[in-house]
């Protein structure tokens, strides 16, 4: 247990630090109810698209929920799509056009429940047209633009629909009968054709790869006597390709494992991290100096780990959004960063919120724009959310005074600064989590930061 330490900190004056800008950033969104992240993408004005779902605002059930944001990452808009029953955003992609494909799962819409649901946007996100296809297809759904325009689908079956720019099937395939069970993941190759990668009916990870038309031109398999699935798939400048994927490497330990495969789809070499659950959708991105970052949840929160091309560790960051924590996705962004979401909850309660996370290309976030600075009573919150916490205070004839509550209600701290007007910074000595800034002269209003490592 962390002892109490008394902190005397002499204020800093104004002048003497100077204010930046940022790169870096963590954001909530939502309302009472349960609301979440599936997938974003930074947009070509810089900003970021992120679909999920929200049952907050509009029907009982979850509906469909799109969001778009400026670079800092404030809303400019939001839409919600579905009918009465749930319905969920999976992926989004921007299209020529400056405008949005989304794949999702709909109840609402169709002849099942969780029938594969498209819907194309235009650049305010009203919609321009859906379709739903299939049967009920309940777990990962994927879809991607083609070198042609066209749009390519995978789904549970494993099932492959190719649709043209309106939303026509142009054909469909399902692999079923070859033991592909999940499809989690598909990326058109050099060749035209595609690489499909998901778990067979056996709980092993699998790559499928087809033609142009979607027929097999040869299918692997990897996996123990655990389960194994796959996540995610690329391809690399040689031909072969990245998987990230789960591997059970004992009873219910589920881990993020990285595998490498050559042009044959012969797996070359395997590493897994067996202190981090991986992303439920997309939990790799490559990075340009030839290694990759992979976002997952360890019992810290949501993790972001940094790999040079060989695959080793070169940093890790830890960010605590909230006690649950699920991480569905990373991108990496022009500025060199990343760009993460998910969903959390606290304990106790159902209010589970969308949250976006953008570092820099350290992975490290940096709240001074992350939103308003926060004022109250003659101090303001500069940084809300990093490795530590900065505040500025005047007009303190006595000085500042304020105690730091953890989460739970312990005061772990305090904090002193004798000049009437400064900055003070907290909590480089201090564990990640939740703690409560509470003045101790004045009008007292308590103010949330967030230590992240």
């Amino acid at each position: 247990m962390k002892r109490l330490v008394v902190l005397s900190i002499a204020a800093v004056m104004l002048a003497a630090i100077p204010l930046t800008a940022q790169t870096s950033w963590m954001k909530t969104y939502g309302g009472e109810e349960a609301d979440g992240g599936y997938c974003v993408q930074q947009t070509s004005d810089g900003g970021y698209i992120i679909t999920g779902f929200t049952r907050s605002f509009g029907a009982e059930k979850n509906n469909l929920w799109l969001l778009k944001t400026d670079a800092e990452g404030d809303t400019l808009w939001t839409r919600i799509y579905g009918g009465e029953e749930p319905d969920v955003g999976r992926v989004v992609r921007q299209t020529a056009d400056g405008g949005y494909m989304i794949i999702g799962l709909s109840g609402s819409f169709g002849a099942e429940s969780y029938t594969p649901w498209v819907l194309k946007a235009d650049v305010n996100g009203d919609t321009l047209w859906t379709r739903t296809y299939g049967g009920s297809r309940l777990g990962n759904i994927w879809i991607e633009q083609t070198s042609e325009g066209d749009y390519i689908i995978a789904g549970r079956g494993l099932w492959l629909l190719k649709i043209d720019s309106l939303g026509e099937v142009l054909w469909e395939r399902t692999y079923e009968s070859e033991g592909c069970k999940w499809g989690s993941c598909v990326k058109q190759t050099s060749d035209g054709g595609y690489i499909i990668t998901g778990a067979t009916s056996e709980a092993d990870l699998f790559l499928l790869k087809t033609d142009a038309s979607g027929n097999t031109l040869w299918r692997s398999t990897c996996g123990g006597e655990g389960a194994d699935v796959g996540k995610y798939v690329e391809e690399l400048d040689d031909g072969g390709y990245i998987i990230a994927g789960s591997t059970e490497i004992e009873p219910f330990h589920m881990c993020i494992c990285l595998l490498r495969a050559n042009a044959s789809g012969e797996i070359l070499y395997t590493r897994h991290w067996e202190e981090m659950f991986p992303a439920e959708l997309k939990p790799l991105a490559l990075t340009n100096d030839g290694g990759c970052v992979l976002a997952g949840e360890t019992s810290g929160g949501v993790t972001l780990i940094k790999t040079d091309a060989d695959w080793n560790t070169s940093w890790t960051r830890t960010y605590e959004v909230g006690d649950e924590v699920w991480t569905k996705w990373v991108e990496c962004t022009s500025d060199g960063g990343y760009i993460i979401t998910g969903d959390n909850c606290y304990s106790g309660t159902e209010n589970y919120d969308l949250w976006l996370i953008k570092t820099d290309s350290l992975g490290y976030v940096d709240a001074a724009i992350e939103e308003p600075v926060i004022e109250t009573w003659g101090w303001k919150l500069v940084t809300s959310i990093g490795p530590e916490i900065t505040l500025r205070y005047t007009n303190h004839p006595q000085g500042f005074h304020a105690s730091i509550f953890d989460a739970s209600g312990r005061k772990v701290d305090e904090v002193h600064a004798t000049e009437s007007s400064g900055m003070i910074t907290w909590g480089r000595c201090y564990g990640p989590g939740v703690y409560f800034i509470v003045p101790t002269d004045g009008e007292v209003k308590a103010q949330k930061v967030i230590l992240i490592k």
